[in-house]
Order: structure tokens, then sequence, then C-alpha cells
């Protein structure tokens, strides 16, 4: 059944609920939709587990066994620099929790994502568009079943190549020249189903993973105010060509070597320092 919220002049209005994992770069994607759909958004679900819904000292622990040292490295930098400035800035708008409080959004956090508490919360908000930005895991079928028109997903790589875990860094390692940012309809598999909206960027000479990850990120942020209106108009999207498709997970060392090796690196302390005072 339908429950749309209502504006003031009398329309009705379809609902939306967003899962994400809240930090600066969802934020970035985030910030045209929540704007340009304010009215439409009836809830921001923050999951706080990774991919296999651990948190806390355990997810360090397991991601240091599963990824190689510098990516560890990188990762936890970034994770502690932007708490850091948002402690120093409570006011300014680094993560999402901060940009939901700021626009007066219902909101929740869960370590699981498919846990009966996260799907009882979004069923509660009978949505009609579930949107995932960075959700770190697998949205499974009880919760896909909820929204009355469809769930998206925003991934950052020119879907069906590089799928899966940080495409950002892996285009790097690769070498490649150009990646970019897709919206898809999600279905039971990770970053497949339909495209409603890509667009394409030119990775820069010596650029860090870093840097095109907050490009992307802004990228992103148009791409998927585009292709709301798209769903909530049930336009079909273009299916993917998964002759092309190719997946990647935790950065290796060997991998980290090719990505020196093209040229880049994970991060450059200015550009991490401009963004958390940016």
């Amino acid at each position: 059944m339908n429950h749309p919220q209502v504006r003031e002049n009398g329309e009705w209005m379809q609902r939306i609920v967003i899962i994400t994992n809240g930090n600066y770069f969802a934020r970035l994607v985030l910030d045209r939709a929540v704007k340009d759909y304010a009215q439409n958004i009836v809830g921001v679900m923050i999951v706080t587990g990774d991919y296999k819904a651990r948190s806390g000292l355990r997810l360090l622990w397991d991601l240091g066994r599963a990824t190689t040292f510098p990516y560890l490295v990188y990762k936890g930098l970034t994770y502690v620099a932007f708490d850091l400035a948002q402690v120093l800035r409570p006011k300014a708008t680094l993560f999402v929790e901060s940009l939901v409080k700021e626009m007066g959004f219902t909101w929740a956090k869960y370590v699981s994502v498919n846990s009966a508490e996260a799907c009882a919360w979004v069923e509660a908000l009978h949505p009609d568009l579930l949107i995932s930005v960075s959700c770190p895991q697998l949205i499974r079928r009880k919760l896909l079943s909820i929204p009355t028109l469809a769930s998206l997903n925003i991934h950052s790589s020119l879907l069906p190549m590089y799928a899966g875990l940080a495409p950002y860094y892996w285009v790097l390692s690769k070498g490649e020249q150009q990646t970019g940012t897709t919206v898809h309809y999600m279905t039971r598999k990770f970053d497949d189903g339909n495209i409603l909206v890509q667009k394409q960027i030119t990775i820069e000479l010596r650029e860090s993973a870093f840097h095109l990850f907050r490009r992307l990120a802004i990228l992103g942020s148009d791409a998927l105010s585009e292709a709301i209106p798209l769903a909530l108009e049930h336009a079909p999207g273009k299916r993917q060509d998964l002759s092309g498709y190719s997946y990647f997970s935790n950065p290796s060392f060997a991998s980290y070597l090719d990505l020196r090796k093209h040229g880049h690196r994970l991060f450059r302390v200015d550009e991490i320092w401009q963004a958390m005072w940016g």
C-alpha cells in the first residue's frame, strides 16, 4: 500500500528513504538531492557496520588482515581527520549525520542494514523509493521489497566495470584514464541492475585516490539528483552489458605498488586538510 506524504497545496508526494554509511564522501553525494527532494525524504538510515556488519575494534582488526597496510593507514587517517574536524567545527556539515540534523530529517543508526530492527524502521516509513549511497552492505530481498516503486544505488565507477569495493582506488591501480559514476536500480547482487544515469570524468595525472573519490562524489551529487525523477517516473533504465563486468575487493600490496607505478598515491595531506576546513 502506498502512503504518500502531502504537500501544503494538497499534491501527493512520493516518499524517499536514504541508506548510507554517513561518511564525508556520502555527504558530498547527497548534497544536492537532500535539497532538491527535501519534502520527499521521510527518513535517513546511517549504517555503522562494514560489509560483514562488523564495527568498532573488530572492524579495524579484520580490515587490517584483509587489506594492505598503506590502504589501512589511508582509511584510518581520513576517519580520524574528519572526526577531529567535526569536533573542532561543530556547525560544519562534514558527515551525513550533521546534514540530516540540519535539514530536520527523521534518522536512525544501525550496525546491520538487514537486521529485523532496521527493516522494521524502514517499513514504518512506507517509502516509495529507497536510495543507497555508500551503504557498506548488500541490501537483501526483504528490505528491497519494501519500497513501492524501486531501489537505487550510486556507485563510483562506470559499471559494469569496477564493481565492488573502492573503485576509485582500483582504477588508479589498473592505470585507467577514464572513470565515472553510475546510478542504477538495485537487485539482489552487488552493483547490478539497469542504469539510469552514468557520468564520466578523466583521471588526472598523478591524481590521488582521495582527490579522485572527492571528485566522483561531487559528480555523483548531480547524477543522483538527475536519476531520482527518472525512478519516480518508472523509467526502465539501460541494461548493463555484463560481458564487460569486473569486480574488485580489498586492495592488496601488489595493487598498491601498481598504483604507485602509474604515478598515483593514496592521498596528499594538503588535500585532506583543505577538505576538512573548506
